[in-house]
């Protein structure tokens, strides 16, 4: 391999991109005061002082998209393991929310590299394990389709994008004609909601 310049090249590549992350910026996101495991990490996220918190916020919106991206598959996959690991399933439950979802919930090549993609399997099997996926975007056609599907409830808000229109109206169950007229003349703060908690829209 040594002898070979592509895979030279891609290693020099590889690298950088870690010698990046070790003294870039981004690098507070890899300090830890000590070794801790995953579940014990996932634990200290959400039990401090005694204490079980109720909302932890992660702040992304001044770090790159694709680092973002990378953050928040970690943090996805990491929740994943750790209620799929729990004795008692969705003994300890998470309720996982992505402002700007359509930064971080995308196709990608994600499948080609692990063989699946981690918001694809959140939304079709992290509810039997106590792990929920909320998603807030401007953008609904830049989100995976796969992720879309699963969604079980939907809260739509005024949308003016006819791209965007024609998704919802294709994504999303029992959406009529008559739903995305109405949709179209929303005030701020109102929204169209649909799905199974509501026996109505």
């Amino acid at each position: 391999y040594l002898k070979n310049e592509n895979v030279y090249a891609d290693a020099i590549t590889l690298r950088v991109k870690l010698h990046e992350l070790v003294i870039g910026e981004n690098s507070k996101f890899f300090k830890y005061p000590n070794f801790i495991n995953q579940q014990n990490y996932v634990k200290s996220l959400i039990v401090g002082n005694g204490k079980k918190y109720q909302i932890i916020n992660i702040n992304l919106e001044d770090v790159d998209d694709r680092f973002a991206r990378s953050i928040v598959k970690i943090f996805g996959r990491m929740f994943m393991k750790f209620t799929r690991g729990l004795e008692n399933r969705a003994s300890f439950p998470i309720h996982m929310i992505l402002e700007e979802a359509h930064r971080y919930v995308l196709d990608g090549d994600d499948k080609a590299l692990f063989g699946y993609n981690i918001f694809e399997r959140i939304a079709k099997e992290g509810r039997k394990y106590g792990l929920l996926l909320d998603l807030i975007t401007q953008r609904p056609t830049d989100i995976n389709e796969n992720v879309i599907s699963q969604c079980a409830n939907f809260l739509i808000f005024k949308i003016n994008n006819p791209a965007d229109l024609e998704y919802i109206a294709k994504s999303v169950p029992n959406m009529s004609e008559d739903s995305i007229e109405k949709q179209k003349t929303l005030q701020a703060g109102t929204c169209l909601a649909m799905g199974r908690i509501f026996k109505i829209p």
